[in-house]
């Protein structure tokens, strides 16, 4: 099974997945990326950083399901992973999810909304983005959530909607929801 977590940026779908991770034994669902690598980020953990060209390869070979672009970037998922049976936790951004579902196996979705909207933009502002890149960001939390909620579509694509209050017992709540999905398709 694979859980996705999508949400505004800022919602906490890294901490989250970190936590699905070290606390459910799920492995990281890296996807493929030509974005330049953060700080904390490990290659092939985090993310699976290449070029274009690497990309274009991997692609040519059919390894690669679905790809799209992002800001500037392009991200890509190995069809060998979307495949897997193994336990596999990884973010999703909102408009790929139907790919993500169409090429995928078997996938628990999960949309994250923050109980308040301002916290999750002061989360973007704490990484100390590019003033530019930022402002990016800022506007795109802001177009996302006018599309989550003017796309009924769109909402129908998730399993579960979580809110999210960015403390100890939100994190706990989110852990026992997966368990519970665990259990009920064993």
């Amino acid at each position: 099974m694979i859980v996705t977590l999508s949400g505004i940026t800022g919602t906490g779908k890294s901490f989250f997945k970190d936590a699905i991770s070290k606390e459910l034994g799920f492995k990281n669902l890296a996807i493929v990326t030509t974005r330049n690598k953060r700080k904390n980020e490990v290659d092939g953990i985090d993310k699976e950083f290449v070029n274009d060209e690497q990309l274009n390869e991997l692609k040519k070979q059919g390894k690669i399901a679905f790809d799209f672009e992002f800001l500037g970037a392009k991200y890509a998922y190995r069809k060998e992973a979307l495949q897997s049976d193994e336990l596999q936790v990884t973010e999703v951004h909102y408009s790929t999810i139907y790919e993500f579902k169409r090429n995928a196996k078997d996938v628990f979705s999960i949309y994250i909304i923050p109980y308040d909207v301002e916290r999750a933009k002061n989360e973007l502002r704490k990484r100390g983005l590019p003033p530019k890149k930022e402002a990016q960001r800022l506007q795109e939390i802001d177009e996302h959530i006018i599309e989550y909620k003017q796309n009924k579509n769109l909402r129908e694509q998730f399993d579960y909607v979580f809110k999210n209050d960015y403390t100890e017992e939100s994190k706990n709540k989110l852990l026992q929801v997966i368990r519970n999905v665990l259990k009920d398709r064993r």
